[in-house]
């Protein structure tokens, strides 16, 4: 047992300062437009969920929701908006799921393929609230497809944001995987040496 827990520790700990570290980068690349919505967070959301396991699901939905408060904030929007909440919901959905999962094993194709599935998933919903409640878009097929294609004249087409979040998200898995490698790698060295001492 005392095993486990030395290899779980630094485990836990790189995955939770990768996480820290992107959250840090999506609240960053908010102030610049060319970085739209290159922050992976369904990533963050499933990958950092499944990767810290079933008792640790809730970390990455408590690291978003407390950068979309600062966010909002920076932002002027007050910091709780319904989109924000709209979010939370979501997150913790997402998470929960990938906790779930996590009983059964992480691989990197579960990592991967659930994160892009969420990301995907997340592009429609979020797309089809702010068609929803946004005054801009007809409340017709006609609007909602809009929502989910070209968006609103004046701004990047929505299709890029899912395409950015793909890219974003699939950078994050590839780092998270090979962090998870050095770590399994690191713990089996450390566990011959003891077994050799």
């Amino acid at each position: 047992m005392p095993d486990k827990e030395n290899n779980f520790r630094p485990a836990f700990l790189a995955i939770l300062f990768l996480l820290i570290v992107t959250v840090g980068y999506r609240v960053a690349a908010s102030h610049y437009d060319f970085l739209g919505n290159t922050a992976p967070i369904m990533a963050i959301t499933f990958g950092g969920a499944l990767l810290l396991g079933f008792r640790f699901w809730w970390v990455p939905v408590v690291l978003l929701v407390v950068s979309d408060i600062a966010l909002g904030i920076w932002h002027g929007s007050g910091g709780l908006g319904s989109y924000t909440i709209f979010s939370v919901a979501v997150y913790v959905c997402v998470a929960a799921a990938a906790g779930f999962l996590s009983r059964g094993g992480i691989t990197w194709p579960k990592l991967w393929c659930g994160t892009l599935l969420c990301s995907v998933l997340f592009y429609l919903a979020a797309n089809t609230f702010s068609w929803m409640v946004w005054g801009g878009y007809e409340k017709s097929f006609a609007g909602w497809w809009q929502s989910q294609t070209t968006g609103v004249p004046g701004y990047p087409p929505s299709w890029m944001f899912l395409r950015n979040a793909i890219i974003a998200d699939s950078i994050w898995c590839a780092v998270a995987a090979v962090v998870m490698t050095v770590e399994r790698r690191v713990g089996v060295t450390a566990t011959e040496v003891r077994a050799g001492q």
